[in-house]
């Protein structure tokens, strides 16, 4: 897609998902914030035109593990499963792909 075809920015619906130490393992605490720089690489290189993402430890458990916004402004979930169904996608396919694609990440990351 050209530069200027491509999907405007303040329409780009940001996805920030928190990462718990522990799934990365036990000594998951030791690679966390290495793996979350690595998760988001991957995710932005393989996403759609239509997603950002910001990849971060869940230190504070009173975050919630996934969080949505658009121009900077949070979406609760039904808004971003309305988000996604408008442009062809639904929630679904979305967290299976998330994670499918975490799992993939973490085995690639571990060198599995």
């Amino acid at each position: 897609m050209s530069a200027t075809n491509a999907f405007p920015e303040n329409r780009k619906m940001t996805v920030i998902f928190r990462i718990e130490p522990g799934s990365l393992g036990p000594d998951g605490i030791e690679h966390v914030t290495e793996f979350c720089l690595f998760a988001q690489t991957q995710l932005q290189a393989c996403s759609v035109e239509y997603l950002k993402w910001f990849i971060e430890p869940r230190f504070d458990k009173s975050l919630g593990e996934i969080n949505f916004q658009l121009n900077n402004k949070a979406l609760t979930q039904e808004q971003a499963e309305k988000y996604l169904t408008v442009l062809g996608e639904s929630y679904e396919h979305f967290e299976d792909q998330l994670e499918n694609n975490l799992e993939a990440m973490i085995d690639q990351y571990f060198g599995r």
